[in-house]
């Protein structure tokens, strides 16, 4: 079965090194998985957008700290949802945080998948959810930030907070 991430395998490795010279200068926090993971949805998701014409999402430090907190709240508290069980979804961490948005989307997931697929597959999940990808596809978006946690049961939770307001 080919996918997208046969199809775009050049594409990908281009937006990689953008993606983890980016990262690398704003959120390196350690080597650990789940930064590596963030790194690949990074690449895949700018991949995609690659192949729709449209420029590559700048990773962006706030919105990487609260997409964190989103998945970290949903691993530790065994939910998985736009509205979190205390009310405040991502735009009320955005507003708490005093994080300015224009135009602004989340996109979530989770999966069982081994640390070595799991981003992989969360970006082939959004690619395949046509609400997900108007969120990758939106030419409003300028900058994103993802989100790892692991939670019980081996579940690996995903966020992906976008943000900008440029001219379509």
């Amino acid at each position: 079965m080919t996918t997208w991430r046969t199809l775009r395998r050049p594409r990908i490795i281009a937006a990689a090194v953008f993606a983890s010279l980016a990262i690398a200068s704003i959120a390196f926090a350690g080597c650990t998985a789940e930064v590596q993971a963030e790194l690949q949805t990074y690449s895949g998701i700018n991949g995609i957008r690659q192949d729709a014409g449209l420029p590559p999402l700048t990773p962006d430090p706030a919105l990487i700290e609260l997409a964190r907190a989103r998945s970290r709240d949903m691993a530790a508290n065994d939910y998985f949802s736009h509205s979190p069980p205390d009310g405040c979804n991502f735009i009320c961490l955005m507003d708490r945080a005093n994080v300015r948005y224009a135009y602004t989307g989340e996109n979530i997931a989770w999966n069982t998948w081994n640390w070595k697929e799991t981003a992989a597959v969360a970006v082939d999940m959004w690619y395949r959810s046509p609400p997900h990808m108007e969120n990758i596809l939106n030419c409003h978006y300028t900058r994103f930030g993802t989100g790892v946690a692991e939670g019980p049961g081996g579940k690996i939770y995903y966020t992906m907070l976008f943000e900008g307001n440029a001219a379509c």
